[in-house]
């Protein structure tokens, strides 16, 4: 997951950028993909069971939404759902009563009796895809208050979802449930298994996730594939035109996202590179082995929480990779904001390619070691200090 920061003159409120993409032509780029979804919608030849793999940021649940809003419309046209019939206006409020969503939640309330499911977060979720339908999985979970927990969907909901599919539907001709970050299924994902290969007349069921490899196998060999690569920069410029951005700014600030249109979004309006802060006043504490100022560190950063910190060691990844392409690239151009271009161009100047490939690999390691709940404050002190060996070491 990429943070970078970028300070723009001007100022945007989230009301003028982040709106819900309802409609397949306000889904940024990806013009094959919408096509292609427009094909089958209009064709009624729908598979019952489609798995959108997506590059984060990249649209894929957007797309879901436009493409089940186009299958539930009155009056659909060759090329998109109508936006205005009755079932139009409640698809875009996240309030179709055919149209279900499943996503990570955190038990908050240990005394049910129950796993709390993704219907007892039902108003965030609209609350929060009604803003920025692009938004990560992290996120989402800061926004539900998870703190250092991470989501799951559970056994309880795999089943309801079996529950909710075998009803008839209430308005439309589809039965439509769309799992987002389907990852979070993990091994219940075998409970879907049935409902995929025997699924009852009229039901789509759409998964999204980003990583084929937590998918269970059996799942997605029953899925019909739907791919969702990175956007290309101009896509994400056109889009943040769109979104009221001046065009003098569109097309550093899609250089800087990388093909991740939530990027995009987050580079609008920061102001301070916080992360990048962070990171070199740790490197800084490290590599000169300042004892007090580390621990402090170090005692301050392990209280983040484990997904704060994993995200907080991918941005670190991030800017070393950065580091090292342009150490070997002649002429490379970083996707990296003024302060973390500065950040590596002095990190360059005392790395080897070798020390650089070195930290790559430990900084992964630790990354592993905090998601197997391995102590954050063990992790990042063991860490602080490698670091410092492998810059200053011989």
């Amino acid at each position: 997951m990429l943070f970078i920061i970028y300070s723009i003159n001007y100022v945007f409120t989230h009301s003028n950028i982040l709106s819900s993409c309802m409609l397949f032509k306000d889904v940024v780029g990806q013009e094959e993909i919408k096509q292609h979804l427009i094909d089958i919608a209009l064709a009624g030849n729908v598979p019952h069971a489609q798995l959108f793999l997506s590059y984060p940021g990249a649209g894929a649940l957007p797309m879901a939404l436009a493409f089940t809003q186009m299958l539930v419309c009155e009056q659909p046209t060759n090329t998109d759902s109508c936006g205005t019939c009755s079932a139009c206006i409640k698809a875009q409020k996240l309030i179709h009563p055919d149209i279900h969503f499943s996503y990570p939640v955190i038990n908050k309330n240990a005394s049910h009796k129950t796993p709390q499911i993704s219907i007892d977060y039902i108003n965030e979720w609209r609350k929060e895809v009604l803003e920025n339908p692009y938004l990560d999985e992290q996120e989402w979970l800061q926004k539900i208050g998870a703190e250092n927990k991470q989501g799951n969907i559970s056994a309880f909901e795999a089943r309801s979802i079996i529950k909710g599919l075998n009803l008839t539907a209430f308005e439309s001709k589809y039965k439509i449930h769309i799992i987002w970050m389907a990852e979070a299924l993990a091994k219940e994902g075998n409970i879907l298994l049935k409902l995929i290969e025997e699924p009852p007349e009229n039901t789509v069921l759409i998964l999204i996730a980003e990583n084929q490899e937590e998918i269970l196998p059996t799942i997605i060999s029953r899925c019909q594939l739907v791919k969702i690569n990175k956007l290309n920069d101009e896509a994400i410029a056109e889009g943040l035109i769109k979104k009221g951005v001046p065009q003098s700014n569109t097309q550093h600030l899609a250089y800087l996202a990388d093909g991740n249109f939530n990027n995009a979004i987050k580079l609008i309006d920061s102001e301070t590179g916080a992360d990048t802060r962070r990171l070199t006043q740790w490197l800084d504490f490290s590599i000169n082995l300042k004892a007090g100022e580390l621990y402090k560190w170090v005692d301050e950063n392990s209280k983040a929480g484990r997904e704060n910190l994993k995200v907080f060691l991918e941005y670190s990844t991030h800017i070393f990779r950065e580091s090292l392409l342009l150490l070997h690239i002649q002429n490379y151009t970083a996707r990296l904001a003024k302060d973390e271009l500065n950040l590596a161009m002095r990190i360059n100047k005392f790395l080897t390619y070798q020390k650089l490939e070195t930290l790559l690999e430990l900084i992964n390691k630790k990354h592993y070691e905090i998601e197997r709940n391995v102590s954050p404050k063990l992790v990042l002190m063991d860490l602080s200090l490698k670091i410092h060996h492998i810059i200053r070491g011989k």
